[in-house]
Parts: structure tokens; C-alpha cells; sequence
């Protein structure tokens, strides 16, 4: 096969990267046309158009704002659980956002099951502790911890050390095995799945059929552990424990 000349290669590998930026542009500038339009609509009192506005920004979007916005809007026309759902997904990409948190502790206020709300006292001071620092931020907190062990370990390689060297060795050391338990432990909980229900009540089953016994009832705005799926049902636990098979199009997955 004959080869394209090189300047000719060139040329289409720069209007291949054009395009696809191109494509990259006009999307978020699509999705910003459409924020901004739901914004407008919501200020006019249009809450229904705005939440379809904020809900077609949100394709193949990821923004804490956005999803506060739509949470506010599906608030505002009735549709208490997915506004929950959204609350819910902008604090994981906002978790020290005090608008998101005030707004959704709001909206949980308004859930008909209050019995499984999730446990207060002690228990949320330390998981708010636990959940305070970002991803990203435990990383860097790692990554410098362990360049600093690196470096002083160098450093005793070309020098002698000291007491001052061996307690920042000692330091640098536990900063990256707590960092890196810290970060481990929540990568872990970022992978497991929650979701919320959608509609005004589902039943939990016995077992992924709708024929079978039916254990509990759950109302809308109500967060559960998602476990397994098996077909269209979801098995969901709630954070007292007790579990069951629920529809997977009654819940909307955080």
C-alpha cells in the first residue's frame, strides 16, 4: 500500500482533532444553552419547564450545580423522591456543598418513612468527619506523603540522618499508611450503589418475581443499599437492616 504523504497525514489528523473538538464544544455549549434556559424558567415560576430544561442539560453531564438545580425544580412540582435523587448525586460530587446538604436534609424531612432515616447523633458527626475530604484530596494528600518518605529516604542514602530525619521519616510513613487507608476505604464506599425510590410506594419481595411475598412497603424519597440485581428488580437494604427485591424502574440509582 502506498503511504500519505506526511504533510497530508498531518493535515487530517488536525481537522480530526478539530472535529472532535468541535463536537466537544458544541455539547457543552448545548448543555449551557440549556442550564441557562432552565435557570430563566425557573425564575419565571415555570418549575415543570425548567426541570425538563435542567434534565436535558444533564445528559452526559456531571455538575454539582446542575444537580442541585434540578433537585430545587423536581422539589418544586411535587416529584419529592427525584429530588432527592439529584441532592443526593450533586453532595457525592459537592460533599462540603452547605446549600446541597441543607437542601436535601430539608427534602428528607418531607419522606413518609422517617423510621429508616439514616442514624443521627454520634453517628453522623463521624461519618461527616469521615466523608469531608474529597477523593482528590486524600490522593494528593498520599501521593505527597509518599514522596516525602521517598525523599528522606534518599536523603539517609546520601547523608547521614538524625533524630529530626528519623521522626519526618516516621511522620512522612504514617501520613501515607493513613492516607492510604483513608483513601482505600473510600473508594470502596464510592463503588457501592444506593439508590432512591421514585414513586409514591413500592413493595419489597420475597424474591425477584412479582408473585412473591410481599415483606414491607416503601414511599418515595426512601434510600436504600443496592446489593444485587437480577432481571428488572434491584435486591435493596435499608440501614436498619432489613432487605428486600424492589423494581428496578421504582428507584432511580444515585
Amino acid at each position: 500500500m502506498r503511504r500519505l504523504p506526511r504533510s497530508l497525514a498531518q493535515a487530517l489528523l488536525v481537522v480530526c482533532l478539530l472535529l472532535v473538538g468541535g463536537q466537544a464544544l458544541w455539547a457543552q455549549s448545548a448543555a449551557a444553552g440549556l442550564y441557562n434556559q432552565g435557570n430563566a424558567l425557573y425564575r419565571e415560576g415555570d418549575f415543570a419547564g425548567a426541570l425538563q430544561a435542567y434534565r436535558r442539560a444533564a445528559v452526559g453531564v456531571e455538575d454539582p450545580r446542575l444537580f442541585y438545580n434540578l433537585g430545587n425544580a423536581a422539589y418544586k412540582t411535587g416529584a419529592l423522591g427525584e429530588a432527592i435523587l439529584w441532592y443526593e448525586r450533586a453532595l457525592r460530587l459537592d460533599p462540603r456543598d452547605a446549600d446541597i446538604s441543607a437542601n436535601l436534609d430539608f427534602a428528607r424531612q418531607a419522606r413518609l418513612d422517617r423510621e429508616t432515616a439514616e442514624a443521627g447523633g454520634l453517628g453522623d458527626y463521624l461519618y461527616a468527619a469521615y466523608s469531608w475530604p474529597t477523593l482528590n484530596e486524600l490522593s494528593v494528600v498520599f501521593c505527597l506523603g509518599f514522596l516525602a518518605a521517598f525523599g528522606l529516604g534518599v536523603w539517609r542514602l546520601l547523608r547521614t540522618g538524625g533524630l529530626l530525619w528519623m521522626g519526618a521519616l516516621v511522620a512522612a510513613v504514617c501520613l501515607v499508611v493513613c492516607a492510604g487507608g483513608w483513601l482505600g476505604l473510600r473508594v470502596s464506599d464510592e463503588g457501592r450503589q444506593e439508590a432512591v425510590v421514585l414513586v409514591g410506594a413500592t413493595t419489597a419481595r420475597s424474591g425477584p418475581d412479582a408473585a412473591r411475598t410481599a415483606l414491607f412497603e416503601l414511599h418515595e424519597g426512601t434510600k436504600v443499599r443496592v446489593e444485587r440485581s437480577e432481571g428488572d428488580w434491584l435486591l435493596g437494604r435499608l440501614p436498619n437492616g432489613l432487605g428486600g427485591w424492589l423494581l428496578a424502574t421504582d428507584l432511580g440509582v444515585i
